[in-house]
């Protein structure tokens, strides 16, 4: 059997087609290890450092990214990893917290949230790591050589269902806005059974689905059909007038999809800058490994990016 390189149609069944043979298993093992292989570009530094939390005595860590030659008061952008809450860490997002870097560019600072699961910890608590990450940058700008009119958020997966309960978090609070939101694959609604995209892509046994609905219950602390938090799962919010400006990112083979295409459109009619990105033959976070189609993908959000924070000269001239 030809093993095609991730991402891409045949990857989503490839554990199916070949039933668990070593050629499969090796396969993913080598895809699971270029997607955490990076290079930091000549002058681009890497630094770890430890900020509060949200709780009295608790420490957040956080990557920083910073690009060489970076202007005074460059642009900043929070990242959130993703790992279906219940895993992750900030190694996940090594190679795209570079590529973005380097493209807008600017200072990317990913954060280690607590995550579910097995830990015991659930909502609000990733959320509340995250809101805290994001007002430290905010109001440290300055430490961080960065912009605090100037700050963006992107989030992968379940990082961009957090960053989006995020965004909510701070419109209702009155809070400084993100001057862009990047919502990667992300898990937008609950009740995704429901969708077309997930039972035409279910049934070929491709995608997230599995992972998804285990996923939702560890990050609410289980799950009895009631309505949870928009915080949580930003679908449940009946006014999303209001939120600044979003790039939303879908793979077409993602049971994900349909959810993404659907709050797309309800940003859209609430009168919210919105962009859509539907990825052909690609499943759920095919950015995580090089591919052409995460090359133009990082080019689109560094885009975007660039756009809301004023970057963008050829734009003033038109």
């Amino acid at each position: 059997m030809k093993l095609q390189s991730f991402p891409g149609y045949e990857h989503h069944l490839l554990s199916y087609i070949a039933d668990g043979s070593e050629e499969t298993l090796r396969h993913k093992q080598l895809q699971g290890e270029a997607m955490m292989r990076y290079e930091l570009p000549d002058g681009m530094t890497m630094e770890d450092r430890l900020i509060p939390g949200p709780e009295e005595g608790q420490e957040l860590k956080i990557r920083v990214f910073t690009p060489a030659g970076l202007v005074e008061k460059a642009p900043m952008i929070l990242d959130i990893h993703g790992g279906a809450f219940v895993a992750g860490s900030v190694d996940l997002d090594n190679a795209r917290c570079i590529a973005v870097a380097e493209r807008v560019p600017a200072i990317v600072v990913s954060v280690e949230y607590r995550l579910c699961g097995a830990t015991g910890y659930t909502f609000p608590v990733p959320l509340e790591d995250c809101h805290a990450a994001y007002m430290y940058l905010y109001h440290h700008a300055d430490e961080f050589g960065g912009d605090c009119k100037k700050l963006g958020l992107h989030g992968s997966s379940a990082g961009g269902t957090i960053a989006e309960g995020l965004a909510l978090y701070l419109r209702d609070r009155n809070e400084p806005t993100p001057a862009l939101t990047v919502l990667n694959c992300a898990t937008f609604d609950t009740a995704i059974e429901a969708t077309h995209s997930f039972q035409q892509l279910s049934q070929l046994r491709m995608g997230s689905d599995k992972k998804v609905m285990g996923a939702e219950a560890a990050y609410l602390g289980g799950y009895n059909g009631q309505q949870p938090s928009y915080y949580a799962f930003p679908s449940f919010c009946h006014d999303v007038g209001g939120l600044g400006p979003t790039l939303i990112i879908a793979g077409e083979y993602d049971t994900l999809r349909d959810t993404a295409i659907d709050y797309s459109q309800r940003l859209l009619r609430a009168g919210v800058p919105c962009e859509l990105f539907v990825a052909p033959r690609l499943g759920h976070c095919f950015t995580a490994a090089p591919h052409p189609y995460t090359d133009l993908v990082h080019d689109l959000m560094a885009w975007s990016f660039k756009r809301e924070f004023g970057l963008l000269e050829e734009l003033r001239k038109c």
